[in-house]
């Protein structure tokens, strides 16, 4: 540490000395009082510069953190000024009046450069052992402390009281304090220092920020779901600095973010592939305030619980009711809505089906239901199949069939080309369907299916070399209950048609 004598004055003298004659005795009593009452006198000086060097690192530690004062704060009390900090700290300012009452000879003080603050005594940079200047006001410094001692000089200790060196004489005790006044400015204060440097303390208005809505909300999720979680950030008063916004998590979800003045945006979080209750955190920071909303998860309820439900409709405009529960909202979209409507009961907790009359062939839509609060994530998917109100024909090899489906229970007629084929046909009845043909019809073969709910007749003829033509009956039951034909015509291979 380098030293450096602010005055040259010589030191004081403490003779003390007993005298064995009675004579000299009120002399040196006398002497010794004024010594300590001088030395007591120094020492107060030197506690009242320690606790304002205490006040001004105090200062620049709210300067470090960013924190300003809040408007109009400023008060003066009988020895100084009182300012109040918007982190809540109130922070006492002593004011010495130079010559009168005098706080220490010694000038200490700090100066900014590239932004840190050091210490300056006597004008000079406080330097450590390593010859490096010290950091004022900073968590890693330190503070200068100093003592009074009888050999009538200041002493100074740089590792908080552990050791002392000699620094300066102390002979006279008028003088000046740490801080040599205070003003009120329009943007906040300005302290002036007795070492010579000023300190600006801005003043800004009371600022707050909080998430919108509850401290703690409750999100519904399902296993291995990826939900968009929208955040809103309300601030009052301006601030300079920026707001900070990230996500923290319990380890069971998983979410990422990290906004820089986004007051408003969506985190998404990933639930697990197995369903467990868990959390996140969204934290807000900026200039000193934080702001933390914990959001906790609860697993959705689906009844039924398939993610895929078929839903068998008739030809006609008979709606169907399907058992569905949510603990949530939720939409549904349908791939063809031009003849399908699907409402939701919430009286029976259920799905209400309503179709248009189907004339024409079996139809398909699909139904997707999704949470009112992620379109992205599918609950269930109902395919929904609509029977038709006739007969219908499709080929799958060969020449056209021309197929009349009558009214029951007058039979269809089937015309089929000389050269046979192939045709399915698709028949709905409420019941269990069978093909019966005569034993004799060996060039013609009729197979009833089942698929979907829907029966299925697939119809195969051979090929007509000769003759003029023939027909036969394909008999369809429902169980041992005729509920009609069908006329399969070929004509001959003569014949034209």
């Amino acid at each position: 540490m380098r030293i450096k004598f602010r005055c040259g004055l010589p030191a004081l003298v403490m003779s003390v000395f007993l005298s064995v004659f009675s004579g000299c005795t009120d002399m040196v009593r006398e002497d010794l009082d004024r010594t300590h009452a001088k030395l007591q006198k120094l020492q107060e000086l030197a506690d009242s510069v320690n606790r304002e060097l205490n006040t001004l690192d105090l200062i620049l530690k709210e300067l470090d953190d960013g924190h300003t004062i809040l408007p109009e704060s400023l008060q003066m009390t009988e020895n100084g000024y009182e300012v109040s900090f918007r982190d809540g700290k109130k922070i006492f300012i002593p004011i010495g009046r130079d010559g009168v009452d005098g706080r220490t000879l010694i000038p200490v003080g700090v100066q900014a450069e590239d932004g840190l603050y050091y210490w300056k005594v006597d004008g000079e940079w406080l330097l450590d052992a390593e010859g490096n200047r010290i950091r004022a006001g900073a968590t890693d410094g330190f503070i200068p402390l100093f003592e009074a001692r009888a050999d009538s000089l200041w002493w100074i200790s740089l590792d908080n009281g552990v050791t002392f060196e000699p620094f300066a004489s102390c002979e006279e005790l008028a003088g000046f304090g740490v801080f040599k006044d205070v003003q009120q400015t329009a943007s906040g204060i300005v302290i002036t220092l007795w070492e010579g440097n000023t300190l600006e303390l801005l003043a800004m208005t009371p600022f707050r920020m909080s998430f919108d809505g509850p401290v703690r909300d409750t999100l519904l999720i399902a296993a291995g779901e990826t939900l968009p979680v929208p955040y809103k950030l309300i601030l009052e008063g301006e601030t300079d600095k920026p707001v900070i916004v990230t996500s923290g998590t319990d380890g069971i979800y998983q979410s990422s973010l990290k906004a820089v003045n986004d007051t408003s945006g969506v985190v998404r979080v990933q639930a697990p592939a197995e369903y467990e209750d868990g959390y996140i955190l969204l934290s807000a920071s900026c200039g000193g305030y934080t702001a933390v909303k914990m959001i906790t998860f609860r697993q959705r309820e689906i009844t039924p619980a398939e993610s895929s439900v078929t839903v068998r409709l008739g030809s006609g405009i008979e709606s169907k009711d399907v058992p569905y529960q949510t603990n949530f909202d939720f939409v549904v979209s349908l791939s063809e809505d031009a003849w399908l409507e699907v409402i939701p009961n919430a009286e029976t907790n259920a799905l209400t089906f309503t179709p248009l009359p189907n004339n024409g062939t079996v139809r398909e839509c699909v139904v997707t239901v999704f949470p009112k609060d992620n379109p992205d994530f599918v609950c269930t998917t109902f395919r929904v199949i609509q029977a038709s109100g006739s007969y219908s024909v499709t080929l799958e090899e060969g020449s056209p069939f021309n197929f009349d489906p009558g009214q029951s229970p007058d039979p269809g007629i089937l015309s089929v080309p000389a050269e046979g084929g192939e045709a399915i046909l698709w028949v709905t009845f409420r019941s269990s369907l069978s093909a019966s043909l005569p034993k004799t019809a060996d060039w013609l073969q009729a197979e009833m299916t089942e698929v979907d709910g829907f029966y299925r007749l697939k119809v195969q003829v051979d090929p007509l070399t000769e003759g003029t033509g023939r027909e036969e009956f394909i008999s369809i039951q429902a169980g041992v209950v005729p509920v009609g034909k069908i006329k399969v015509i070929q004509a001959g291979a003569t014949a034209g048609n």
